[in-house]
C-alpha cells in the first residue's frame, strides 16, 4: 500500500467498536437517503416502485456519501481503500466481473430457450437505443449501490473482526431480506437472492475489489433485463419485444423472474463453487494493506 493509501493525515480512526461503526454507517446512509429522496421529490421525481434514475440516484449518492464519511472520518482511510481504486485495473475488474454474471444468467436464459420455455414476441416498439442505454445505466447504479451497502464498509468491518466467512453469512441474508417487499416475492426467490448474496460476497472477498463484485452484480441483472425478464420481481419494460415464458414456474421463476426458479439456484451454486476454487482471481494490492492495518 502506497503512502497515499495509508491513513489520511489529520483524520485518525475513532476509538469505537465495530458495532458502533456499523451503526454510524447505517444511520448516515438512512439520513442521506431520506434527505436526497425528499429533494428528488421536490424537484418533481415520480414515486414509483421500480428502478428509475429518480429512484436509484438518491440511493447511490447516499451510499457513496455514507461510505466516504465512514472511511475518511471514522477510519481515516480514503474511500478507494475500500476496494475502489481509480486506476490499477478498475475497468478490467469490472469487465471480468460482468463476464461472470453474464455467463451465469446467460446459461439460465439459454437453457430456457433450448427447453422451449422461452421465446419473444415483437412488441412493435422499434429499437430505441436510448432505452437500452438507460436501462444499463440504471442497473449499473443499482448494482453499485447495493455493493457499497452490503459488500463495502460494513462487510469489511465484520470480516476484520470475525473473518470473511462470517461476513458473507451475515450480509447475504440481510441482502435477501431487502427484496422481501418486491412483487411476487416468496420463499424460493428469497433463498435464491440469499445465494446470490453469498456469490457476490465471495466475489468481493476473493478480490477485495468492489469493481469486480459490482461487475458480477451488473452482469447478472443486465442479462435478465435485456432479455426483458423480471429482475428480482421488477419488470424492466423493454419496448422492443415481450417475453413468452411457458415453462414450469418452479424452474423458470414465473412472474418473479429467473431468480425465483431452481435454474438460478443451480447457476448460483455453480458460480459459488467456481469462485471458491478458481486460482484466476487475486486480491487488489491497493486494498490488502488496509485489511492488514485495520483492526476493528
Amino acid at each position: 500500500m502506497t503512502a497515499s493509501e495509508r491513513r489520511v493525515e489529520g483524520a485518525p480512526a475513532l476509538g469505537l467498536g465495530w458495532g458502533w461503526r456499523i451503526t454510524i454507517f447505517v444511520l448516515l446512509f438512512l439520513l442521506l437517503a431520506l434527505v436526497l429522496t425528499q429533494l428528488a421529490v421536490l424537484l418533481g421525481a415520480p414515486l414509483a416502485p421500480t428502478l428509475t434514475p429518480w429512484s436509484v440516484t438518491p440511493m447511490l449518492l447516499a451510499a457513496l456519501g455514507a461510505s466516504w464519511i465512514a472511511m475518511r472520518r471514522v477510519e481515516g482511510f480514503p474511500l478507494r481503500a475500500l476496494g475502489l481504486p481509480l486506476a490499477s485495473g478498475a475497468a478490467r475488474q469490472f469487465v471480468g466481473g460482468t463476464a461472470l454474471g453474464v455467463c451465469l444468467i446467460g446459461g439460465v436464459v439459454l437453457s430456457f430457450i433450448l427447453l422451449g420455455w422461452l421465446r419473444w414476441v415483437p412488441a412493435g416498439g422499434g429499437w430505441p437505443v436510448a432505452a437500452w442505454v438507460g436501462l444499463a445505466a440504471v442497473l449499473t447504479a443499482a448494482a453499485f449501490t447495493e455493493e457499497l451497502l452490503f459488500r463495502g464498509y460494513a462487510f469489511r468491518l465484520l470480516a476484520g473482526r470475525y473473518g470473511g466467512s462470517v461476513a458473507i453469512a451475515v450480509t447475504a441474508p440481510v441482502f435477501a431480506a431487502l427484496h422481501l417487499a418486491n412483487p411476487n416475492a416468496a420463499l424460493l426467490p428469497i433463498l435464491n437472492i440469499c445465494l446470490a448474496g453469498v456469490l457476490l460476497g465471495l466475489a468481493y472477498w476473493r478480490t477485495l475489489s468492489l469493481w469486480y463484485a459490482t461487475g458480477v452484480h451488473f452482469g447478472w441483472n443486465v442479462t435478465m433485463g435485456f432479455a426483458d425478464l423480471s429482475v428480482s420481481g421488477l419488470d424492466m419494460g423493454i419496448p422492443t419485444y415481450d417475453p413468452a415464458l411457458t415453462g414450469p414456474a418452479l424452474w423458470t421463476g414465473g412472474r418473479f423472474g429467473p431468480e425465483g426458479g431452481l435454474c438460478v439456484t443451480l447457476a448460483a451454486a455453480a458460480g459459488i463453487l467456481w469462485l471458491w476454487r478458481t486460482k484466476r482471481l487475486t486480491r487488489s494490492l491497493d486494498t490488502t494493506g488496509w485489511l492488514t492495518e485495520f483492526q476493528p
